[in-house]
């Protein structure tokens, strides 16, 4: 099973919609995939909860005690392929056990000033960590993820996504921002409503499926490059 955490110390960058998206991109591809939402607000707990019916392949679990998620990883294990774990906030022993128990880490970046300083807090911690572990070699790659990035960014959202660049390992592939996640909000996981859009009678609906599928194949292409990091 493969362990992928978001670490990040400021809210509003896209994080939980983000970790939805490549959980949903895990079940697309048809794997059995497990979702730990360890963030006090729990709106990835909450948002499966309100949709009041089974997510096939898709399982949503909180988790209110930090000592309890080794346990929770492990009667996991044989029942899923991949485990994505929200969270808020990177330092001190919570996130030191998030490190232990991943395989890789994640940090949602909106490019921003602000959001740039944090991450460069976040990044510092697992730098860090790294030169406190017995073997470096054994830590889990740490990859920055540009999100909530518009069609059409501002001048300050092109420079500050060149400046994580220049400072971070970030993937390829931006997190845009979407209309289709408020519909996720609102209706279910993304490749359910892609596959809904196609076969809708209405040929109007029909033709809005792209826009679905665009935005699954956007998360596949993450997912992809977070594990091709290690």
């Amino acid at each position: 099973m493969k362990v992928i955490t978001a670490l990040s110390r400021k809210g509003g960058s896209g994080k939980t919609t983000l970790m939805r998206a490549v959980a949903d991109a895990a079940v697309s591809n048809g794997h059995e995939t497990l979702v730990i939402d360890a963030d006090p607000q729990k709106a990835l707990f909450r948002w499966h909860q309100d949709l009041g019916r089974e997510t096939p392949g898709l399982t949503v679990k909180e988790l209110d005690d930090p000592n309890a998620l080794e346990a929770m990883l492990d009667e996991a294990e044989q029942s899923f392929d991949y485990a994505f774990i929200d969270t808020l906030g990177a330092g001190g022993m919570w996130a030191d056990l998030l490190v232990e128990q991943s395989n890789f880490l994640i940090c949602p970046m909106m490019p921003s000033e602000t959001d740039l300083r944090m991450t460069r807090d976040t990044y510092d911690y697992y730098l860090r960590a790294c030169e406190a572990a017995d073997d470096a070699s054994l830590m889990p790659p740490f990859s920055v993820v540009l999100t909530r990035m518009p069609s059409k960014p501002p001048k300050s959202m092109v420079l500050a996504a060149q400046a994580a660049l220049e400072a971070f390992p970030v993937i390829d592939e931006m997190f845009l921002d979407r209309a289709q996640h408020g519909d996720v909000d609102r209706e279910g996981p993304m490749h359910e409503l892609a596959e809904k859009r196609r076969n809708d009678p209405n040929a109007l609906m029909r033709g809005h499926a792209r826009y679905y599928l665009d935005a699954l194949r956007e998360a596949r292409t993450i997912l992809e490059q977070i594990e091709a990091s290690r």
